[in-house]
C-alpha cells in the first residue's frame, strides 16, 4: 500500500447520520454534574461524578427503551470496576491484577453479549484513574478519600442515565421510541471473529500487565487502554494495524491539544465547557475514526484527572505518552505474531495438496 492511501485511510472520516444526538447526549451527562457542583464550589468532585456518567456512550445505537433496561447491567460492572481499582490502586500487584481482570472481562463480555464500542475503554480508564486518584500521596496518587469518591460516581452514573431514560417521559419522544426496534434479552453469542479477538486481547493484557510491572504504579490502566483501543474491535490484521497507528498518532496529537492547557488553564464553568466540548467531539468521531476521537479524548481524560491542577496536568502527559507507546508496542507485538501465525497455516494447509500433487 502507498504511503498516500496508508494517509487516506489514517484520515478518512465518515460520520454516521445522526452522529450528533448521541454526541449530544454524552456532553449533556459527563458535563452536567460538574457544572452543578461548580456552582456550589465543588467542582473537583464534579469531575469526578464524570467518570459514572461515561455509561451513556454504551449502546448507543439501541433504542432508548432498550437502553433503558441494559445499561443498569453496564452500570453496575462499571461500578464495581471502579471499586476494584480504588481498592488496589495502593499496590503494585494487586493494581496491575484488577486491571488486568477488568480489562480481560469487560472484553469479554463486550464482544460476546453484543456490547459493542467503546468496549473494555471506559471501565479500565475509571478504575485505573479513581485508583491513582485515591492512592496515598506516598506512593504517586492524589490521596482523595474513597467515600467521597464513589457516591459521586455513582451520581455520575444516575446522571448518564437519567439523560438516556427521561425523554421517554414526554408522548413524542415514546412514540418516536416505539418505531425502532428493541432487544431487551442479553443474547450470548461466540463467533470466530470474537474468538480471536479475545484470544489476541489477553495475550496482549498479560504482556501489558508485565510490561506494566517495570513501569511502576498507576501506569497498567493506561498501558492496557492503548491495547484495548487497538485489538477490541477488528479481527482483521489490517484494520487492527491501521487502529494502531490511530492510536499512537492520535494520543500524540492529544497530549499536543493538551499542551494548550498548560498556557491557559481552564476553571470553573470554562472548565466544564471544555470538558463537555471534547466529549462531544470524540463520541461524533468515534464510530467514523479512531484518530481524531483519540486526539480529543486523551486532553479530556488528562483534565479530569488534573482536575485544573497545572502540576497535576504536567505530570500527567508525559506519563500518558509513554504508556501509550508501551502499550502500541505490545498490541503491534501480537498483531505481528498473529500476521506470521496466519501466513503459517496458510502455508501448511498449501503443502499437502502440493506434494499432492507431485
Amino acid at each position: 500500500m502507498s504511503a498516500a492511501r496508508i494517509a487516506r485511510a489514517l484520515v478518512r472520516f465518515a460520520p454516521a447520520s445522526g452522529a450528533w444526538v448521541p454526541a449530544t447526549q454524552a456532553a449533556v451527562a459527563v458535563a452536567g454534574p460538574p457544572a452543578v457542583f461548580a456552582a456550589v464550589g465543588h467542582l473537583r468532585l464534579g469531575l469526578l461524578a464524570s467518570f459514572g456518567a461515561l455509561i451513556v456512550l454504551y449502546l448507543s445505537g439501541r433504542s432508548r427503551r432498550e437502553r433503558a433496561a441494559k445499561l443498569p447491567v453496564i452500570a453496575a460492572g462499571f461500578l464495581a470496576g471502579a471499586v476494584a481499582g480504588i481498592s488496589t490502586g495502593s499496590s503494585l500487584p494487586s493494581s496491575l491484577l484488577a486491571m488486568s481482570i477488568i480489562g480481560v472481562g469487560f472484553s469479554y463480555l463486550s464482544l460476546t453479549f453484543d456490547v459493542g464500542p467503546p468496549g473494555a475503554i471506559f471501565p479500565v480508564l475509571t478504575a485505573g484513574s479513581l485508583g491513582q486518584l485515591t492512592a496515598p500521596v506516598s506512593t504517586g496518587g492524589g490521596g482523595a478519600d474513597p467515600l467521597h469518591v464513589l457516591p459521586v460516581v455513582g451520581l455520575g452514573v444516575v446522571t448518564g442515565y437519567l439523560v438516556i431514560v427521561a425523554p421517554l417521559a414526554l408522548p413524542r419522544a415514546r412514540a418516536g421510541d416505539a418505531k425502532l426496534p428493541a432487544d431487551y434479552r442479553w443474547t450470548y453469542t461466540r463467533g470466530p471473529d470474537s474468538v480471536r479477538i479475545f484470544a489476541r486481547l489477553t495475550v496482549a493484557v498479560v504482556l501489558a500487565v508485565l510490561v506494566s510491572a517495570s513501569l511502576g504504579l498507576h501506569h497498567g490502566g493506561w498501558v492496557l487502554l492503548a491495547v484495548i483501543g487497538i485489538l477490541q474491535k477488528d479481527s482483521d490484521l489490517h484494520l487492527g494495524t491501521l487502529r494502531m497507528a490511530q492510536r499512537l498518532i492520535g494520543t500524540s496529537l492529544g497530549v499536543c491539544v493538551a499542551l494548550v492547557f498548560l498556557l491557559w488553564i481552564p476553571e470553573g464553568f470554562a472548565l466544564v465547557a471544555v470538558v463537555g466540548a471534547l466529549v462531544f467531539g470524540f463520541v461524533f468521531f468515534l464510530h467514523s475514526n479512531l484518530m481524531f476521537a483519540l486526539m480529543l479524548v486523551t486532553p479530556m481524560a488528562l483534565l479530569l484527572v488534573a482536575g485544573g491542577s497545572r502540576p497535576l496536568l504536567e505530570a500527567s502527559m508525559g506519563t500518558r505518552i509513554i504508556d501509550t507507546v508501551a502499550g502500541g508496542a505490545v498490541a503491534g507485538a501480537v498483531l505481528c505474531a498473529a500476521a506470521v501465525s496466519r501466513r503459517w497455516a496458510v502455508r501448511g494447509a498449501r503443502t499437502p495438496s502440493a506434494t499432492k500433487g507431485v
